[in-house]
């Protein structure tokens, strides 16, 4: 079985059947829900930071994003600091037999539930472009990813509730 070369910082780690992951920073977390369907992957774990009690990323394979939601007592919450409803990574996955590793490709996107999205740390993405740590392809298809999914944003009139609805599980296409 052929290993993929990690990424230092880049890759979280998520354990396929113990209740348990390696984050970005190599630090060991708690899955405390874990479940997956065809294009979707869902995990919670406690909250990073005080102003929420979990964190609950839904991870959709097939459009390269990974979705970050605070919760508060099993309710969505806005982010205590920054206010953002929704935080998108986009992300490129893969797995063996132990592990599912989410990869952060570097460009986010914050969602704020109805008003407007924000798209953050592209000079990040420049960087690691410039320095070769991805390669032209990786690159090409972050930005076919990320305008896929802005697109789809907007169609569903900036609301990631409607958009998970409309192409969250069902892979509809654009």
């Amino acid at each position: 079985m052929r290993r993929m070369a990690l990424r230092p910082g880049r890759v979280q780690q998520i354990h396929k059947r113990e209740e348990r992951g390696i984050d970005r920073s190599n630090e060991p977390f708690k899955i405390e829900k874990f479940y997956r369907r065809p294009g979707l992957i869902v995990v919670q774990r406690p909250a990073f930071e005080p102003g929420y009690t979990h964190h609950l990323r839904e991870i959709y394979p097939h459009w390269g994003i990974g979705v970050s939601t605070c919760l508060k007592d099993g309710q969505p919450v806005k982010h205590p600091r920054l206010r953002f409803d929704h935080y998108v990574d986009l992300v490129k996955v893969w797995e063996d037999q132990e592990f599912i590793y989410v990869e952060d490709m570097y460009v986010d996107v914050l969602i704020y539930e109805r008003l407007y999205y924000h798209i953050i740390d592209m000079e990040e993405f420049g960087q690691a472009l410039f320095n070769r740590e991805m390669s032209l392809a990786e690159a090409r298809r972050v930005l076919e990813n990320t305008q896929r999914f802005v697109d789809s944003m907007k169609r569903s009139r900036l609301s990631y509730a409607t958009w998970k609805q409309k192409y969250g599980v069902h892979r509809r296409h654009l």
